[in-house]
């Protein structure tokens, strides 16, 4: 009867050594599987493993920003914020760690689009990536130039002062309304 608990403890050992993720590869793509299954919080989990192991990786931390801009999106108004910035500083991460991505560019630029109120400056921010993100192409640079337009009337319309007084903690609605 001792040798079946040894065999058994043996398989269990065994077991959870093959599940057990202990390379940038496996956390990378664990990652990406639960961020295509819409679990962005164990894929930020996962890609900040795999950073771990890997620092200067403009890929993971591009994924790491995506996870976290998704988490933003469907989180709370408390934990939004910081989501968002986690998101900014690691898509900011990748572009600087490969400033010629254009996928990364473009990323980055549709984040600051979308999430103006996150920060101040976030509109002005998009457009100084457009030249990157299409240096050769006057059409595709109007065409981003359309949409930074596009959100500037959307966020500074006539109810931009009370969608801000409802993202800004109460002691500082001051600064936010006049």
């Amino acid at each position: 009867m001792k040798g079946f608990w040894v065999g058994l403890l043996l398989a269990a050992v065994n077991l959870s050594a093959a599940v057990t993720v202990d390379n940038k590869t496996d956390w990378a793509e664990t990652g990406r599987a639960r961020f295509a299954d819409c679990e962005f919080k164990g894929a930020a989990r996962a890609f900040t493993k795999a950073l771990q192991l890997q620092p200067k990786d403009a890929g993971l931390h591009y994924w790491l920003g995506r996870s976290y801009a998704r988490m933003a999106e469907v989180s709370s108004p408390f934990t939004a914020p910081g989501n968002a910035r986690q998101a900014r500083r690691n898509l900011e991460q990748a572009v600087g760690l490969e400033p010629g991505n254009h996928v990364y560019l473009r990323e980055l630029f549709d984040f600051y689009l979308d999430s103006p109120q996150w920060f101040g400056g976030g509109l002005q921010q998009a457009a100084s990536l457009v030249e990157r993100i299409a240096p050769d192409d006057p059409g595709q640079q109007a065409f981003l130039r359309v949409l930074i337009n596009g959100a500037q009337e959307e966020y500074h319309g006539p109810d931009w002062r009370l969608r801000q007084a409802t993202l800004v903690p109460t002691g500082q609605l001051g600064r936010v309304l006049p």
